[in-house]
């Protein structure tokens, strides 16, 4: 970086500051100008040139010249004397005081031309010096990866030399290794989102970049030489990758019909702790989406997956499982690998590691929601997401009366009252930001009128009997527009409208919903 003071200390140019401003700032470029109103044009950093031909000694406007630098956060302002004004006028040397904006003057055997040479040159040598210091940087990080230099010492050089916090992800998105303080630059409000830059062509590595400014030219060479450090310190046998995913996928498959404890985790992974809760994920797509997802390099617990043992769904349809920890940064990254695959999935119930079978069994009983289809032969899609523990409040109630005691359900025909706000939970449980009663906003529902709309045609779906050809006509759209409101439907719902549970928990949902807009409506009319 280029400092103001170093331009004012070059001796051949004779500039004389008039006016300091809030420290000494770093110069980008040199700007010169006569116009009032230069704030515009220009990015902040530059030394503005002027000799005043537009203002008068005594013009007000000044002011607001200076003022307009400002906005643009110059780094300071060049006044050229004996030209059109024998000395820097008044007016100007208060208004740059007023902003704390640095003032200085050019003599008159200094031409404007000289003071840009001047700057051009001291930022080249700053490029140079940092090209410099850029290269050593690499020439140790390089040297290093001949010896049995750690991943963290890798981290350790790499913040030295750019002055940002580092970590070393997992395909899991856990870190594997980081600086002390990447964890707070990652959370701090202040902090840009983390650069993530891939380590391997499966992505099972990545380095994450975090840091309040983004990096420089010569930041980033370095960062690509430590990513090439990195990539082949972690770099194995294609070979032991196959024996290893087979461990795996022998272990989860083990661990999905409980023929082994949580213990295998530590056997084939000393160190590595198993997570209290779990989710089974159930995926579906097609045999080649299904075979690139299970080969893509894995580490941490994204290993735990498994592929499906019994038949396929459909000719050319696969299914796998996987198994998560229940938090949501692992589902959510989870859920993303699979979509970035093509692959639908279920979500099933959340259970304790050693209980991973009742989480497989609940994502398998909604597996019949997936469409068979869809994979196949829609190009492009959104691929589908279900979960197994929130999509049948209200069938559910419905069968806890089968167990009610007699005396319970002749109360509930007498008209006994239940749990207020039941019907109203429950609704806004299937239809989520779709009710009514939902403030959601954003996202798949924008507004009131769109929340109105997506509803609309869900009723009119439901009128016509599931058929999409009478429910567009009834809307007065055409069937690919009832095809995406469907589309943006089911996203919002996490439930399939092929699905039979789903469609008699949305019919029910919306009809409580207007049952209770109408008791709201006959209470008020009785006010």
């Amino acid at each position: 970086m280029v400092a103001f003071s170093q331009l004012l200390a070059i001796p051949h140019l004779h500039l004389r500051l008039v006016q300091s401003g809030a420290g000494d700032p770093v110069i980008t470029w040199v700007s010169n100008t006569e116009l009032l109103d230069l704030g515009s044009y220009l990015e902040g950093g530059e030394i503005v040139l002027t000799t005043g031909l537009a203002l008068a000694p005594d013009d007000r406007r000044w002011r607001d010249f200076v003022a307009g630098l400002n906005r643009a956060r110059v780094a300071a302002i060049g006044f050229g004397v004996g030209v059109n004004h024998e000395r820097i006028p008044q007016p100007l040397v208060q208004a740059a005081s007023a902003y704390r904006v640095a003032l200085f003057e050019v003599p008159l055997p200094t031409p404007f031309i000289a003071v840009s040479k001047a700057v051009a040159e001291l930022l080249r040598a700053d490029e140079l010096g940092a090209a410099r210091g850029a290269l050593r940087a690499q020439q140790r990080l390089l040297e290093g990866a001949r010896g049995d230099q750690q991943p963290a010492e890798v981290l350790a050089s790499l913040a030295q030399a750019t002055g940002k916090h580092l970590a070393l992800l997992g395909s899991d998105g856990g870190a594997l290794a980081a600086t002390a303080g990447f964890a707070a630059a990652a959370d701090s409000a202040d902090s840009s989102e983390a650069e993530l830059i891939d380590l391997d062509a499966g992505g099972r590595f990545r380095l994450a970049v975090a840091g309040r400014s983004p990096l420089s030219p010569e930041g980033r060479s370095i960062v690509a030489a430590g990513a090439m450090v990195l990539g082949l310190a972690l770099g194995e046998n294609h070979a032991e990758n196959a024996r290893e995913r087979e461990r795996w996928e022998r272990l989860t498959a083990a661990l999905l019909v409980h023929h082994v404890d949580a213990h295998g985790i530590g056997i084939l992974a000393p160190g590595l702790a198993a997570p209290e809760r779990v989710r089974v994920l159930a995926l579906q797509g097609t045999a080649e989406d299904i075979a690139a997802w299970r080969r893509k390099p894995r580490s941490g617990l994204d290993r735990l997956v498994a592929p499906n043992e019994s038949p396929a769904p459909a000719p050319g349809l696969e299914r796998a499982w996987q198994i998560v920890a229940d938090s949501p940064g692992s589902l959510d990254a989870a859920l993303a690998s699979a979509a970035s695959a093509n692959l639908d999935a279920v979500v099933g119930r959340p259970s304790t590691l050693d209980d991973a079978p009742h989480s497989r069994r609940s994502a398998a009983s909604r597996l019949r929601a997936l469409s068979p289809t869809a994979p196949l032969y829609t190009a492009p899609r959104v691929p589908a997401v279900i979960w197994a523990d929130r999509d049948t409040p209200l069938l559910e109630a419905l069968l806890e009366l089968e167990g009610a005691a007699p005396e319970q359900l002749r109360a509930r025909a007498a008209g006994a009252p239940s749990r207020p706000g039941d019907g109203a939970r429950m609704s806004r449980r299937v239809l989520g930001p779709l009710s009514e009663r939902s403030d959601a906003r954003g996202g798949t529902v924008e507004s009131a009128e769109d929340r109105a709309m997506l509803r609309e045609t869900l009723r009119a779906l439901f009128i016509a009997n599931g058929q999409r050809g009478p429910a567009a006509a009834a809307l007065g759209i055409h069937r690919n527009t009832l095809r995406d409101r469907v589309a943006r439907i089911e996203r919002a719902t996490s439930r399939s409208v092929n699905d039979p549970d789903d469609r008699a928990e949305l019919w029910l949902a919306l009809r409580i919903e207007d049952a209770e807009a109408a008791g709201d409506a006959d209470r008020a009319g009785r006010q």
